[in-house]
């Protein structure tokens, strides 16, 4: 053979060595791409009961949650009377409920009592949502807004029993009293301490 011949001859091993160790680590990148763990849409309808007896499952907790937040409807107007009550139970008669601004500490009772009603994954799931502050602590959409249609009529329903639980109460701690007791809520509530 002629050395052309042999250097071209060898030139064609060294490339097929080339290739053939591209192929190596080609199939070693499939192989680990195949262990990486697949979405089980199954776990997802996968049912469970929550501490107080509801049955559900994750699928139906995404379903309750919109993408984007839908347009403003008021969800607490002043014709129903649950800041109206909430006032009147706190003592605040210097404070008008029909403000829109109202104390802090109302957002946090709403979702402790009105929003804690949902299942559990609920509302973390609505705080993640892209919701950029206004001014001080009011946010560019409320919560209810990032709520499908059957997550509206639920908080419709929640909404009404607390201002069902409001109307029997004589102040806000035997408010929270009752209504912890009747919807089987986690909530702190305050120690009572006697004179005795």
């Amino acid at each position: 053979m002629k050395e052309d011949q042999i250097e071209i001859i060898n030139l064609s091993v060294k490339e097929l060595e080339e290739i053939k160790k591209k192929e190596e680590i080609q199939s070693l990148l499939f192989e680990t791409e195949s262990l990486i763990p697949v979405k089980d849409n199954d776990r997802e309808l996968e049912k469970f009961q929550l501490r107080n007896g509801t049955i559900t499952s994750i699928k139906e907790v995404k379903d309750i949650i919109r993408g984007m937040a839908r347009d403003y409807d008021p969800m607490f107007p002043n014709k129903k009377p649950f800041f109206s009550l909430m006032f009147n139970l706190n003592g605040w008669t210097d404070l008008n409920p029909n403000s829109f601004v109202k104390p802090p500490i109302c957002a946090v009772w709403i979702k402790q009592y009105v929003y804690g009603r949902f299942d559990r994954e609920v509302l973390p799931s609505l705080l993640a949502k892209e919701n950029p502050i206004i001014v001080g602590y009011v946010k560019k959409y409320k919560l209810f807004q990032f709520l499908n249609d059957e997550g509206l009529l639920l908080l419709e329903v929640y909404i009404q029993d607390v201002i069902d639980v409001m109307k029997i109460s004589r102040d806000w701690n035997d408010f929270e009293e009752k209504y912890v007791k009747l919807y089987d809520l986690s909530v702190q509530l305050k120690l009572k301490f006697s004179n005795s």
